[in-house]
């Protein structure tokens, strides 16, 4: 908004320009630059998808002429004199202001603005300042409350993953709705090592975690529950500093949402809970970001609500709506000096083996705990748990390797293997349960019978009909033994788990307390018959 400056504003603005170097001086080691992000430059020839606002910016979503795909942020426009006067509030603020500890966000904005009012009035330029108020509200509760400069990405419900591996590359993310073009670029770039490695600090203090030369790297997890993961200085990274961030949704997929993109059908989702409801073991594999972890929960969420399940996580990412959910996690120092200290997670499977849970879920085994989560599944627990590897025959030679050391017998007690990865569908990428195979114990040996296959030409999933299923699942021969069913009635509970799911999608029952509530439904209705 444009306004006439008055002479006090005028005089007010000199004053702040004469005293600059002298701040500099006596602050030389505290500055605030602003750092306003515009699309202009980066919109050249392009052609633009989308545009949408996120509070007072605008996103711009655009492909340029060599096909590339761009993300372009515009924030609120500052003049010079805005400029001095936010870093002139920013350092009254640094040094004045007291902490505000876990309040609501209107208690921190109105803090926020009673200080600004404050100072602007303090050097006499309160009432020029109203002007422009909004737009310093913007910039200092992105810099002093939220994600600095990449506080639009982290609002964007859309974006999946944020990531900057140079100080001198573009901030690139993953964007749901735009996957076809891989990594969008966006106008984020911190051009100088020195601003990166601030920013990363900054970043890893949301963790209540520290970055330094001699820690030079974390992998930890904020508040609202986004995984960081950073470097610092040359350490360990060249030319210098890194961070990925890899955003938690607070809406986390349900197993309806997962069946309405297709990632399963209605018929393997219920022969999974079948088997859950049966306290199987079962490994979901894949390599990185294919959503195993996201299935893991979707899976989770289908268990009986009266349940316990104890989750054992490295950094905790599952979401489950159990009220009987024992969450445990991994606990490591920051020197030799403190390894001692460490608890990995064979200590805490072992430890969650006495505290009676019906189910263990370990978000992902590389080490001895294998054979500890095999030890706990023998003894009549369920288990989950997420493992890299290729194909289900590549992922029981990795169990019978070191360190994991899983023995033939203890393999044996896997009941399936879900493979799970990324695909292109359409020029999108998607992600697709490419196959389930169980694991069939012999005399001495496993046979490994694939049960489920997706169809990459018609993106579909055979078998597609219960009695065909029946035919190749071994394992469901075992739920129907251990439930006392006749194969009629094996195939009945199938067929009236499949026709619950599909009421969910026809109702469109996605968010994860409605998903929730539907299932505590299903067990309580199913008692009473």
């Amino acid at each position: 908004m444009l306004f006439k400056r008055s002479r006090t504003y005028q005089v007010g603005m000199e004053l702040l320009k004469g005293k600059k170097k002298e701040r500099e001086q006596e602050d030389s080691g505290i500055t605030f630059d602003l750092h306003c992000l515009g699309a202009g430059e980066y919109l050249g020839g392009a052609k633009i998808l989308e545009k949408y606002s996120m509070g007072q910016a605008t996103v711009t979503i655009a492909e340029r002429p060599n096909g590339k795909g761009v993300y372009l942020i515009d924030e609120p426009p500052m003049t010079e004199n805005d400029r001095m006067l936010y870093a002139q509030i920013m350092k009254q603020m640094f040094l004045s202001i007291k902490p505000v500890v876990d309040a609501p966000e209107e208690k921190i904005h109105a803090r926020v603005k009673q200080q600004i009012l404050s100072v602007s009035n303090s050097i006499g330029l309160g009432d020029n300042v109203k002007h422009i108020l909004d737009k310093l509200m913007y910039y200092i509760v992105r810099d002093m409350v939220n994600y600095g400069i990449v506080g639009v990405l982290m609002q964007d419900p859309d974006i999946e993953d944020i990531m900057a591996e140079n100080f001198n590359i573009n901030v690139g993310i993953i964007h749901r709705r735009y996957s076809e073009y891989g990594i969008l670029d966006t106008n984020i770039l911190f051009k100088d090592a020195n601003r990166m490695n601030a920013f990363v600090q900054k970043l890893v203090q949301r963790c209540s975690k520290t970055i330094t030369a001699a820690v030079p790297y974390v992998d930890a997890i904020t508040d609202e529950g986004h995984r960081i993961s950073a470097t610092f200085g040359k350490e360990i990274s060249l030319p210098g500093p890194n961070f990925t961030i890899r955003k938690f949704s607070s809406d986390p997929f349900t197993m309806t949402n997962l069946i309405k993109f297709n990632t399963l059908n209605l018929l393997i989702a219920a022969y999974i809970w079948l088997l859950i409801d049966a306290k199987a073991f079962f490994l979901v594999i894949g390599p990185t970001a294919a959503g195993k972890t996201t299935t893991i929960g979707a899976v989770i969420s289908m268990m009986h609500p009266g349940v316990k399940v104890t989750t054992i996580e490295d950094t905790p990412e599952l979401r489950i709506p159990h009220e009987h959910w024992q969450r445990l996690i991994t606990r490591k120092g920051y020197s030799i000096f403190e390894s001692k200290y460490d608890i990995d997670m064979n200590s805490l499977v072992k430890l969650a083996l006495r505290s009676r849970p019906d189910y263990i879920v370990v978000g992902e085994v590389r080490g001895e705990e294998a054979s500890s989560l095999i030890q706990a599944v023998a003894t009549g627990h369920g288990g989950i748990t997420s493992f890299h590897a290729s194909d289900p025959r590549s992922a029981l030679v990795r169990l019978g390797s070191p360190p994991l050391n899983v023995q033939l017998a203890g393999q044996m007690l896997i009941w399936c293997f879900i493979r799970q990865n990324k695909v292109t569908m359409n020029g999108k990428m998607v992600r697709r349960i490419m196959d389930i195979t169980e694991v069939v114990p012999k005399d001495s040996s496993i046979e490994l019978k694939k049960v489920f296959e997706w169809n990459p030409i018609d993106d579909t999933y055979t078998p597609n009909t219960i009695d065909d299923l029946m035919e190749k699942s071994q394992r469901l021969k075992e739920v129907m033994m251990l439930r006392g069913y006749t194969e009629e009635a094996l195939k009945q509970d199938l067929r009236r788990r499949q026709e619950f799911l599909e009421q969910l999608i026809v109702t469109k029952k996605e968010k994860f307390i409605d998903v929730t509530n539907e299932f505590s439904r299903f067990y309580l209705k199913s008692y009473k018959q």
